[in-house]
């Protein structure tokens, strides 16, 4: 407790610093003002599911046009006579959605840093640098398979699905602050590489006035968070910390990423049973760590090739041992350019095990091509497997399937 009492009042101390007047500043105030950005995804997913002995497991439709997925961002900025930058961002659902504001904070920045407060993801998640991501639009390293972006369905609420695949998605919306030392970087050779560092800190999993949640919060426990004091919430997270780091540099044509990351925090009343959350009460804490790299290689005239891979390894205690890995490649004739074709594809692993039980595994694999139709606008296509493990004797969730989408993306 006393450690964490000592961490709170750095970080503190760390946003006065923050927000301290850089006397050597010398740049054009500018007013607050608004840009809006976001994206849209419409696609045709398809796919041939086996559940196989998974008696928890419902059938589900061949082929669909659901799923949206779409956001409005509302980007806030101005500059103060003494160089400080301040702004904010809100990120507004373009679909229907449970959670209707994705993301909403504001930021400060200046030589020394930047501070982020409010409700985004988490430094661990931010930082992070793993497969290159997939062709297919929101598919940020299979860790979002269950949501609407998602082009098949597998198994949420187990040790090893694709939900619990890296730590940083734990803490992640929910309010919080996060510091970052200077987008300039240092011990770099040249403009924007070299080292980079991170800290988020989550006090609870309070998010919006009417919720509370958390990496492992089960379905029923939302809980009230007028004023921000909310009640226990079964699986939220409390006093969540994050740290984490990357490093990049350039050695001619080829670009060298390297990240790492790590996690500790307290889950609420819950001893993390299988499927429903549920089980012996108190607050047993997560603790984990994550690392990855990237390495891009210009090829000439446009062209790239990207590959790159990450490892994670966390641990509830007495409850939860959790280990996966992801490679992928990525290569695009043109990089984001009109008439760029991209070539791509990943492979994931994942293995979880839980006191009492045999190990969970989840094995995904998909590959992709994208074409660029204009500036902002691509078109996609994919094709993929997977397969999930119940460790459960009653292998209640097990199931497999292959599948397939074509779609459209456009980003402004």
């Amino acid at each position: 407790m006393k450690s964490s009492y000592l961490l709170q009042t750095a970080l503190v101390a760390a946003a006065g610093l923050m927000l301290a007047e850089p006397a050597f500043a010398q740049v054009k105030a500018e007013p607050l003002g608004v840009s809006v950005g976001g994206y849209m995804t419409r696609s045709f997913k398809l796919q041939d599911r086996d559940k196989e002995t998974g008696t928890a497991q419902t059938d589900k439709s061949a082929a669909t046009f659901g799923g949206p997925n779409a956001e409005i961002w509302f980007n806030l900025k101005a500059v103060l006579d003494n160089g400080l930058r301040v702004g904010g961002r809100v990120e507004l659902e373009a679909a229907s959605d449970g959670d209707q504001i994705d993301e909403s904070y504001v930021w400060f920045e200046h030589g020394l840093g930047k501070m982020e407060l409010g409700s985004t993801d988490r430094v661990a998640a931010k930082m992070q640098y793993f497969s290159p991501n997939t062709t297919l639009p929101g598919q940020d390293n299979i860790s979002t398979a269950t949501s609407e972006n998602a082009p098949f369905v597998v198994p949420a609420n187990n040790r090893a699905g694709p939900t619990q695949m890296w730590f940083s998605n734990h803490g992640n919306d929910a309010e919080g602050v996060n510091f970052y030392t200077s987008s300039n970087r240092y011990f770099g050779s040249k403009n924007g590489k070299g080292l980079q560092l991170g800290v988020s800190y989550v006090p609870d999993g309070c998010q919006d006035y009417n919720n509370a949640g958390g990496q492992f919060a089960a379905a029923g426990n939302i809980t009230n968070c007028d004023a921000g004091f909310g009640n226990t919430v079964n699986g939220s997270v409390r006093n969540h910390f994050n740290l984490a780091g990357n490093y990049i540099e350039s050695f001619g044509d080829l670009t060298l990423a390297l990240s790492a990351g790590y996690v500790s925090t307290r889950i609420e009343s819950i001893g993390l049973n299988t499927t429903t959350n549920a089980g012996t009460a108190g607050q047993p804490r997560l603790t984990g760590w994550q690392g990855g790299s990237q390495l891009t290689y210009a090829l000439g005239g446009g062209a790239t090739m990207g590959v790159g891979g990450g490892y994670k390894s966390e641990e509830v205690t007495a409850t939860i041992d959790r280990r996966s890995y992801i490679l992928g490649f990525l290569y695009t004739t043109n990089g984001a350019n009109p008439g760029s074709i991209g070539v791509g594809g990943d492979y994931w692993h994942a293995k979880g095990k839980e006191a009492g039980f045999a190990d969970d595994k989840a094995d995904i694999l998909q590959l992709g091509v994208s074409y660029m139709l204009a500036s902002g606008i691509k078109l996609y296509g994919g094709a993929g497997t997977y397969e999930y493990t119940d460790g459960n004797s009653t292998r209640a969730n097990e199931s497999k399937a292959n599948f397939g989408v074509l779609g459209v993306n456009l980003t402004f």
